[in-house]
C-alpha cells in the first residue's frame, strides 16, 4: 500500500529517535551506522520537500537542519572504522604491517569519538520534535496528484543526470554524485511514497539499485582511504623515514589498483539500471500527456 509523504516522515522520525537513544554514549559502530543512516533518510525527504516547494525547511522549520552537525561528526567517526578495517584488509593482501598507520588512525578515532559523543547533548529534543511536528501537520495538505508530479520531477532530474555522466570521459569523477542521487531515490521512492513506486517495480527492483549502492559503497569506502594515505603522505614528508615512505607507497599502489577495478565494473551496471529508469519514466511522461 502506497504511503502519504507524512506518513514517510513519521516512520523516519520514529527510526531516528530509536537510533539516537541506541547510539547514545555507545562505542558500537553499528549503532553509530545506523544512526547515520536514520539522519540520512530524513535529510533526503526533507530535501524533496525543499525541492518540490512543499515547505522552505532552512527559514520555516531551522531547527531540523541541525541534524547535519550530528550526522558529520558521526561519519567522521564511521569513516575512520571503515579505514581500520582497510587497513587489516591491505595489511593481508600486501603482507605487509604498517603499525605507524595504525597508530594514526586509532589518534584519529579518539579524537572523533569524543567530538561525536560531544555532539550528542546538542539535539534539545523537545525542539526538534516541535518544528518536526508543525512540518508534519503542513504536509497532510498535499494531494496526492501533486505528490506524484512532483516526485516524478524529483527522479527524473536524478535520473537524466546520472545518465548523461555515464557518457564522459572520465565519468568516475561523478561518482559520489551519483551515489548520493540513487540514495535519495531509494530512501522515498522505494518506501512506496505516492504512487511511483508502481512504475519501478514493473520491471526494476529497489534490490537492483541496492546492488549497484553496494559497489558503490565499496568504491567510496577504497576512496577515501585513498585521500587518507594521501594525507598521511604528507604530513610523514618531512619527517617521515624511508620505510615509511615505502610502505604508504605499496599501499596506495594497491589501493588505487583497487579503484579502478571497481570504476570498470560499475559503469556497465550503473548504465543499465539508469537506462532502465530513463526508459520507464518517458513511457510514464508519455501516458501522462
Amino acid at each position: 500500500m502506497a504511503k502519504s509523504v507524512e506518513k514517510l516522515f513519521e516512520k523516519y522520525l520514529s527510526k531516528f529517535e530509536k537510533e539516537l537513544f541506541r547510539a547514545v554514549n555507545t562505542e558500537d559502530e553499528e549503532a553509530i551506522h545506523d544512526l547515520r543512516v536514520s539522519i540520512k533518510k530524513i535529510r533526503a525527504l526533507l530535501l524533496f520537500l525543499e525541492e518540490a516547494g512543499f515547505a522552505n525547511i532552512k527559514s520555516e522549520y531551522p531547527y531540523l537542519t541541525k541534524l547535519k552537525k550530528l550526522f558529520k561528526k558521526a561519519g567522521k567517526l564511521r569513516e575512520i572504522h571503515i579505514h581500520k578495517k582497510l587497513y587489516h584488509h591491505y595489511r593481508e593482501k600486501t603482507g605487509r604491517d604498517f603499525p605507524q598507520l595504525l597508530e594514526h588512525l586509532e589518534r584519529m578515532e579518539e579524537d572523533n569519538r569524543q567530538a561525536y559523543h560531544e555532539t550528542m547533548p546538542g539535539i534539545k529534543l523537545r525542539k526538534f520534535y516541535q518544528q518536526a511536528d508543525d512540518l508534519q501537520h503542513a504536509i497532510k495538505k498535499i494531494s496526492r496528484s501533486t505528490l506524484n508530479k512532483r516526485l516524478f520531477t524529483f527522479i527524473q532530474t536524478r535520473v537524466e543526470t546520472c545518465y548523461g555522466f555515464m557518457f564522459e570521459p572520465h565519468y568516475e569523477q561523478h561518482l559520489h554524485q551519483i551515489r548520493k542521487y540513487l540514495k535519495h531515490i531509494r530512501f522515498i521512492i522505494g518506501q512506496k511514497v505516492g504512487d511511483m513506486h508502481e512504475l519501478f517495480q514493473e520491471e526494476l527492483t529497489f534490490e537492483d539499485t541496492k546492488k549497484v549502492e553496494d559497489i558503490l559503497g565499496e568504491w567510496h569506502d577504497r576512496d577515501e582511504f585513498r585521500k587518507l594515505l594521501e594525507e598521511y603522505s604528507q604530513i610523514t614528508e618531512k619527517n617521515g623515514d624511508g620505510t615509511t615512505k615505502k610502505l604508504l607507497g605499496e599501499y596506495l599502489n594497491q589501493v588505487k589498483q583497487d579503484i579502478q577495478t571497481d570504476i570498470t565494473k560499475l559503469r556497465p551496471e550503473l548504465v543499465h539500471v539508469f537506462s532502465l529508469m530513463r526508459n520507464m519514466l518517458s513511457r510514464d511522461r508519455r501516458q501522462m500527456e
